[in-house]
């Protein structure tokens, strides 16, 4: 049973790291987010989201910020934050010690205490996330430099007539 779940996470770590795409945040000229998602592709002209249906034009694009804003990492930090300290709290439960307390005390209680330690810890990880912001303001060499960032995007060179 463990090999078979060994090999299970093994196959699950390698569809994700083969499956990466980039999330970016898109902002128009004047700096109000119109989109956000996974990069399906990115063309000359426009780039088109996972998340979003349609195509994003490029002299839409006023500027694209790369990654999830910082509050997610708070947000993540705080659930785990919660969910183990309540777990902690359900499994160290025992009512007949003296101060002793229920498991349902003791959920409560690991979420009272989990939340603010995760959330902490999730603002602590806001430095080392190295989102990028990339100012394109509908121009065709700034958003030519942010495709080349992309990974997995092919670049096609103009090709000259014929020699």
């Amino acid at each position: 049973m463990k090999i078979l779940a060994f090999l299970f996470t093994i196959l699950i770590a390698h569809n994700l790291q083969a499956q990466k795409s980039i999330f970016i945040r898109v902002y128009d000229l004047k700096g109000h987010k119109i989109a956000r998602g996974h990069v399906l592709s990115a063309t000359d002209t426009s780039v088109q989201l996972i998340r979003e249906p349609t195509s994003i034009l490029v002299r839409d694009i006023g500027s694209i910020r790369t990654k999830h804003s910082s509050g997610n990492n708070i947000l993540i930090g705080s659930a785990i934050g919660a969910s183990t300290m309540a777990i902690i709290g359900v499994v160290s439960a025992n009512p007949d010690e003296f101060l002793g307390y229920t498991a349902g005390e003791g959920a409560l209680g690991g979420l009272i205490v989990g939340v603010p330690i995760g959330a902490t810890i999730g603002a602590l990880t806001i430095p080392f996330k190295n989102s990028k912001h990339y100012l394109i303001n509908g121009d065709p060499e700034k958003w030519k430099a942010f495709r080349s960032t992309i990974p997995g995007q092919r670049i096609e060179q103009p090709t000259s007539g014929p020699n």
